[in-house]
């Protein structure tokens, strides 16, 4: 039987899916002429008050763009606070998932010499709840001084191998394969100890879509862009599957270096419903097949997890739409274009 407390974070995380935006307050924010406007606009709706409150019609970009991932961590941690006494630690998903983009945003700007990039984006909510001293992350410039900052955590252990025998700063793109992959097998980990019956294979679901989706990326850039070969590909996937295994990704890649690789991704069981959507690239695809899921998942779900982690998914989806409005206005694209980027 449900518990009470898991039943109300069912109802609070619903209730704010239910404010989350839709076509008409899109075009309302797409029909405004600049970042400043766009801000003012959503403070008009619920929810958006508490963290654009502070901000005027001189908003800035980058912080507008802060601001709605701060809404988005704050919305997650009234629900996460809200399980009252649970041992449940895969309800830590998004803050263990922000500690790791944490960090590879840390390696990319320090190892492209471009440190002070990091500095505008510094999550300020994470700093009294980090398992680091995200601080001290952000004054490091070197990647020794990146693990001496990540000393007595897990991240340590995961990055400090990466380094071995050399001076040189790691690829940034084995730095984020050794993370994603600790963090994935991290969350399925606490699925396993501290979830049962159909929680735990919901929950494990999500996962291994998420590790699905990562791997279709991978190989789209990997493959499509930069032309690497299969074995080297696969190198740089999750070791973790669902719909989207080994063998199928070695079909997938096995095509010539002069044909596309999209239209084969398309034809995953994922696309079913977007592939013959116009032009549609690999990003748009993955967005939309996930909200389609995790709106199912939300809607009917019995498990407060799932719910939660839903939820954070589609909430990253309102993200990225509202995003594509500002950077749409700022470069003033006709309101159809930018409409056609949208996820809905």
């Amino acid at each position: 039987m449900m518990s009470a407390g898991s039943a109300a974070v069912i109802a609070k995380a619903r209730a704010k899916y239910g404010k989350l935006l839709g076509l008409d307050e899109y075009k309302t924010l797409i029909s405004k002429a600049n970042v400043g406007e766009i801000v003012t606009q959503l403070k008009s709706y619920d929810d958006f008050d508490k963290d654009f409150s502070g901000v005027d019609i001189t908003v800035r970009r980058g912080q507008a763009e802060r601001l709605l991932r701060n809404r988005m961590f704050r919305v997650y941690d009234e629900l996460r606070k809200f399980c009252p006494g649970t041992k449940n630690r895969f309800n830590d998903f998004l803050l263990l998932q922000e500690e790791v983009n944490q960090i590879i945003n840390a390696a990319m700007y320090i190892g492209a010499g471009v440190y002070q990039l990091f500095i505008p984006g510094f999550p300020g909510y994470l700093t009294d709840i980090c398992s680091y001293d995200i601080l001290a992350l952000s004054k490091a410039r070197t990647y020794s001084e990146i693990l001496t900052v990540l000393e007595d955590t897990p991240y340590y252990d995961v990055l400090a191998h990466v380094a071995e025998g050399t001076k040189e700063f790691p690829p940034i793109i084995t730095i984020d394969h050794e993370l994603t992959k600790y963090l994935y097998s991290t969350l399925l980990d606490y699925i396993k100890k501290d979830m049962s019956g159909s929680d735990r294979e919901e929950a494990e679901k999500c996962i291994k879509r998420r590790c699905d989706m990562y791997n279709i990326k991978i190989c789209y850039r990997l493959k499509g862009l930069f032309k690497m070969d299969t074995q080297e590909v696969l190198r740089y996937t999750m070791p973790i599957y669902s719909r989207f295994d080994r063998n199928l990704m070695e079909q997938v890649l096995s095509i010539a270096d002069n044909e596309r690789i999209l239209p084969q991704l398309l034809k995953l069981p994922y696309f079913k419903d977007v592939a013959d959507i116009e032009g549609i690239d690999i990003e748009t695809a993955v967005y939309t097949s996930n909200k389609r899921y995790y709106e199912g998942r939300l809607a009917l779900s019995q498990s407060a997890s799932v719910v939660m982690y839903s939820l954070a998914e589609l909430m990253m989806i309102e993200n990225r739409n509202l995003t594509t409005v500002i950077e749409g206005v700022r470069y003033s694209l006709e309101p159809s274009e930018i409409e056609k980027m949208l996820i809905l």
